[in-house]
């Protein structure tokens, strides 16, 4: 089966992560109002997904600034937000048999670790 690239989340695919995202208390807002959050996920998924740099974010109603984005990414490391997504995404790929875990490989040449600033 030949997939599509990612472009952008599907509305089934942005309410599984905004159910896990409920689970989240954020600070209170102050100043600017909070970014749309799920135009912050396409844009880190795009960019984990496709392996590209920020600078190459496509630009549009579906998308954020790099800037914004990368912001997003460091608050959901301090936060837990990424291991909790993460690993709720990946439950719900195993429990719709998308995942066939005879297949596995480990490629420790990226971890999100890389992403510290």
């Amino acid at each position: 089966m030949t997939q599509k690239a990612f472009l952008y989340l599907s509305d089934e695919q942005w309410e599984v992560i905004d159910k896990c995202l409920k689970k989240f208390t954020f600070p209170k807002e102050r100043g600017k109002p909070r970014a749309n959050m799920r135009r912050v996920w396409n844009a880190i998924l795009y960019v984990l997904i496709r392996g590209c740099r920020w600078k190459e974010l496509p630009k549009g109603e579906h998308w954020i600034s790099k800037s914004t984005a990368h912001l997003w990414v460091k608050k959901f490391r301090k936060w837990g937000v990424f291991d909790t997504v993460f690993l709720n995404l990946l439950k719900e790929a195993d429990l719709r048999k998308m995942i066939d875990w005879q297949q596995l490989n480990i490629d420790g040449s990226f971890s999100l670790r890389t992403w510290r600033g």
